[in-house]
Order: C-alpha cells, then structure tokens, then sequence
C-alpha cells in the first residue's frame, strides 16, 4: 500500500531543536549507477511522470532493490505515520492528506526506513481484530516491520513474529521497534512493551525449513526451540504486504505458505478445524510487456496463476475497498488482498 507521499527526504533547514519533529517533505532522488532498477521500481515512476521516465524522478524502494543497495543515496530517514483514528472516519474516505492534526490519531508511530518505502496497509489487519485476540502471528517481508508494530498496537495479539532474512533489515525492525514500545495503549494506559510481544526473526524462503539457521554462529534473530514450538501450536494467522514483484520469489512465496500452513493446530484449538489462514494483500504494478504487448499487472498475475497450480493452497480475492481508513494515506485503486489457506480434503 502506498504512503500519500511517495518519498521523503530530512528538511535540510531542521535545526537540532526540531530533531524530534522532523520534517519530511516530498523530493527526487537520482539513483546511482550501483543500483539496479527493476520493472516494478520503473512502472510506479512512468505512472508518476506520464508514461516517460526521467532518471532524476526514479525512487527506488527496499521492496525492489538488494537490502545492500536499500539506503539509495547513503541515508535512512525518520518518518511518523499516524495510525488509527480517534474519531470514526467514514468508509472509503481518508483523512485529509494536507491535515497536520495529529490528535485525530491515536498513535503516531516513528520508522526508520530507506526512501521509497510504501506505507504497508493495516486496515484489514484491524478489521478482523476480534478474531486475533490473544492470536499468535507471522508477518512475512517484514522490512520496516510497520505492519508488525500496528498489529502489536492496534490488535490484541499475544505475539508477532516479524520476519525477514537480511540481519540489516532485522536491526532495522528491531530499531523500530524500540522507537515504539513507550506507546501508550489507550484501552489500558499502560506501555506497550512492543520489544516483548513483536520479536524479528530471520526466516529464508529458500530453505526446506525456512526458519532453521544456517549461520555457524546463531544471533538474537534467530529461532528457539521454543519459538518454534510456540508458532507449531499456537501460531494462527500470517500476513504477508507487497512482498510480490518478482516470479522467482512469488515461487519461493508460496512454497514457504505451503510449509507454514499445511501443518494442523492441535486440537483444542480454537482454529484446529478451520486450519491456519493467510492475509497476503499487494498493489498490482504495471508494466509493458513484450510477451503480451500490453500494459499487465504481470507480477500479480504470475501470483494469481501460481497460486491456482497449488495442490495445497486456495485463494480467495477479498473485497477491500470499503474497509474503514485506519492510517492516513490514499488507498489505490490497484490494491488486491487475498485470503490463503489450505484446501480442504
């Protein structure tokens, strides 16, 4: 989901007074030689510009370019993203993008992240908090873990485990995290203890078991024994946010949904019947395709039809677009959500 600016740079004018309110403002990035620009990157910047791509207007996001290269130009920058609002917001109208009003929100939430990186959507995560309550939880392609921390704030789960694979971009949710733990929680009053209850994990798509370690020394993201077993018997929902713009790794996607999903919660479960369900939610990017000689949305059609060739999984397109606004952003009209479980025997 995207933020309603796109890309953010530091005022530059921001004294050391204003640090703790620093201005962010909408700007464009020339990338360097070093980083690569995949379709995805360059069909979100013809869409900004008409159709023509201007070197000077192309802003690569840690979604489309090796978490190595994910700083862009060297630096990452601090933004707030208000979250959840204290008055009821109609359904499909958002805040007023121009509004300044922070007491509109319950919470405004402090991200460290590279430039270029959209605002992951929450609203179908709230929308089905009654049914999260006390829910253990996996977020795949954390990358800032924003998701992850609104789940930890908005919803009364017992856990999240926020995962990704690059231990610089683990740090960086843990950062995150850290940031964020003083919140107050509004029903109780009582700090969140976000570093508690969201924990990053390293888990690798590629991997037969993609949270086993294969690092000759563990670190403080990888699994424990009894992490692992807290998931195998407790774990219930997972969501996945615009982690689908490659086919090689919408492959290794849906091959770590397989893995996580077929395994039955024991029974006793409140779930053990209903089985483990997904929330996989993305915005189609379009492209020209030579294949096709059109304009296709072509990674989430590669989702679409991989999905449907499963043996395990079913999906199901979930309506969205009248989900209640819960952050302040503009909502695409491109946005798809899918609801993933195993298919029943």
């Amino acid at each position: 989901m995207q933020n309603q600016r796109s890309a953010h740079e530091f005022d530059e004018d921001t004294s050391e007074d204003e640090e703790t309110t620093r201005s962010v403002k909408r700007t464009r990035v020339e990338p360097s030689s070093s980083q690569p620009t995949s379709p995805a990157a360059q069909s979100e910047s013809e869409s900004a510009t008409g159709g023509e791509i201007d070197s000077d207007d192309l802003v690569l996001s840690e979604v489309h370019i090796n978490p190595k290269n994910g700083r862009v130009d060297g630096r990452l920058l601090n933004s707030i993203f208000h979250l959840k609002p204290s008055v009821a917001l109609s359904e499909g109208q958002p805040q007023d993008e121009d509004s300044e009003n922070s007491s509109a929100w319950e919470f405004g939430i402090e991200i460290q992240h590279a430039m270029g990186t959209p605002l992951r959507d929450v609203d179908w995560m709230v929308s089905i908090h009654d049914q999260l309550n006390g829910s253990v939880v996996l977020e795949l392609g954390a990358g800032t873990g924003l998701a992850s921390i609104a789940l930890g704030l908005m919803t009364n789960v017992a856990k999240v485990f926020c995962t990704d694979h690059g231990t610089e971009i683990l740090s960086n949710c843990e950062q995150n995290i850290a940031l964020n733990k003083e919140l107050l929680l509004p029903e109780s009053s009582e700090p969140s203890e976000l570093d508690r209850r969201v924990l990053p994990r390293r888990l690798n798509w590629l991997m037969q078991d993609p949270m086993e370690s294969i690092a000759e020394q563990p670190d403080r993201f990888d699994w424990s024994r009894e992490e692992r077993e807290e998931w195998r018997t407790k774990g219930s929902f997972i969501f996945a946010a615009d982690v689908v713009y490659d086919d090689s790794l919408t492959d290794a996607l849906i091959e770590t949904l397989e893995k996580l999903l077929v395994e039955p919660l024991p029974e006793g479960h409140e779930f053990h019947a209903a089985g483990r369900v997904a929330f996989v939610t993305m915005e189609k990017r379009y492209n020209f395709s030579l294949d096709h000689l059109d304009v296709v949305a072509q990674a989430h059609d590669y989702f679409v039809k991989r999905i449907q060739r499963s043996d395990v999984l079913d999906a199901i397109r979930v309506d969205c677009s009248q989900l209640a606004y819960q952050c302040n952003y503009e909502r695409s009209k491109d946005l798809e959500l899918y609801r993933v479980c195993c298919k029943q025997s």
